[in-house]
């Protein structure tokens, strides 16, 4: 199904290209003055350095963290190791092939996000200061979406600014700003002809325009996630694209942005705007958007569920990457903070550190395995339940479009990735329901201060589901013994 995709693109675009000369690349546009335009992207940098948006964004000149904190590049490396591979043999030989295989396992996102590099030179920093104040998801095949950060207005502003100054585009907080206009409604018979390019040129092997039929399935375009995973729902064109790059870019998208995925149309000049006609003024035929839904609590399974199951199915899948233990290499922002929050010191890679909880407003510990005041579900089960409700508007799915519902108050988890699955949360809450109890051998090597080997193992008290500190005088097993 890849391929078939990838063919149907390539074909059409083959015998779209004609014998017109790309377009040259889009001047920059130097609405600003020197020392402005440097404050503004120095002022940016601190926003986008001290929020840590290069743990999974490429962002013009910015160095990007050291690998264990580098989402992307960490997922990538390790979804590249291949038998026989100099490092995939050392790693097998150091630690034995199960752990590479159950990381390989486990990593299925966050390996390919948007490049931020210049992105100011095709997408309005209106736009982007909008987006960040509330995001939603853009891309129909790319499971990942952006996280619920925790910028403040200031931040929102000093980042729009950024990429703004960085490409030379017009500042949208300067006093004279004026977003830009969209032109007047051609005629339908303009917008029929651009819809018709946008049909037939190759663009729906990768591209939705809200509902649109496109005479592609859902299931062909996920199929074919490897080469259109970034390619956004055009119905977001006329919001989030500067009018005077979209024909370019649709002409000649590498001219503007080198690197980019998104090939050369071989569109005349006159093509390109009638396929910038309809996807301004046509119609993207959304649905309805959804109802607000309650979902149940989830199933207790009628089995035992002993921790090391729980833990391989559940917080070990996904939820240490970002509440790993204090003396790990990265803490992660769940535990020491990041991505505008600032932490709350709950750590998930052992169970002497889960039972130990996380801090609440008031500077006390409190357990995330028990229902607080007021409150049904333990709020490590409530949160995952969120994550569902979220998905609404995180994840909508190619040809299922609507318009998207504002976010519940509550927060889900996992952040910007798909929802656990049902029998994960039910495999987690039934190990709560059965008292939360401990490991019955230890786990992991001695030494590891990093990763899946981090030892593991049962305390002097190994059940319960109450807040716990550390056991002293320390377990002999434990890392810091």
């Amino acid at each position: 199904m890849r391929f078939l995709a990838s063919a149907i693109a390539a074909a059409a675009l083959l015998a779209s290209c004609g014998n017109d000369p790309p377009p040259p690349p889009v001047k920059a546009q130097f609405t600003w003055e020197a020392s402005s335009r440097a404050e503004a992207i120095a002022a940016g940098k601190a926003v986008l350095v001290k929020n840590e948006c290069r743990r999974c964004h490429e962002i013009d000149d910015l160095p990007a963290p050291v690998r264990p904190n580098h989402c992307t590049s960490c997922h990538e490396f390790i979804t590249g190791l291949k038998p026989g591979d100099k490092q995939y043999e050392e790693i097998r030989t150091r630690y034995g092939e199960e752990f590479i295989k159950r990381y390989q396992r486990n990593i299925v996102h966050l390996i390919k996000v948007p490049n931020l590099t210049n992105i100011g030179r095709r997408v309005r920093a209106d736009y982007i200061a909008s987006f960040l104040a509330e995001p939603y998801d853009q891309r129909p095949t790319l499971e990942e979406s952006m996280i619920r950060h925790n910028l403040g207005e200031a931040d929102i502003k000093a980042v729009a600014r950024y990429f703004a100054a960085i490409a030379n585009a017009p500042d949208p907080y300067a006093a004279d700003y004026k977003a830009p206009e969209l032109g007047t409604r051609p005629p339908q018979t303009r917008i029929e002809k651009g819809k018709q390019l946008f049909l037939g040129k190759g663009c729906v092997a990768c591209h939705t325009f809200g509902n649109v039929e496109t005479g592609m399935s859902r299931e062909t375009l996920e199929a074919a996630r490897t080469t259109n995973e970034l390619a956004p729902n055009l119905r977001f064109a006329k919001e989030r694209t500067r009018p005077d790059v979209i024909v370019s870019w649709i002409q000649n998208a590498p001219a503007i942005s080198p690197g980019t995925v998104m090939p050369a149309s071989g569109m005349t000049r006159d093509e390109a705007e009638a396929v910038r006609d309809f996807l301004f003024f046509g119609d993207p035929e959304l649905h309805p958007p959804p109802s607000g839904e309650t979902l149940p609590p989830p199933r207790i399974l009628a089995r035992e569920v002993p921790w090391e199951e729980m833990k391989a199915r559940t917080i070990g899948k996904v939820c240490v990457h970002c509440h790993m233990n204090d003396f790990e290499k990265d803490t992660g922002p769940g535990n020491k903070g990041g991505f505008g929050y600032h932490g709350i010191g709950l750590a998930m890679r052992t169970y002497e550190t889960l039972v130990n909880g996380a801090v609440g407003a008031d500077g006390k510990r409190y357990s995330v395995l028990v229902p607080r005041k007021g409150e049904s579900q333990p709020i490590i089960v409530a949160a995952m339940m969120m994550r569902k409700v979220e998905e609404m508007r995180d994840h909508v799915p190619a040809f299922g479009d609507y318009e998207r519902p504002r976010y519940p108050i509550s927060m889900g988890m996992p952040m910007g990735i798909p929802s656990m699955t049902d029998e994960e949360i039910s495999i987690l809450a039934t190990w709560i329901a059965q008292g939360c109890k401990g490991p019955k051998t230890v786990w992991g090597r001695p030494g590891i201060n990093d990763g899946l080997l981090v030892q593991d193992g049962p305390l002097k008290k190994n059940e319960g589901c109450e807040q716990r500190p550390p056991e002293h005088p320390r377990p002999k097993w434990a890392y810091d013994q």
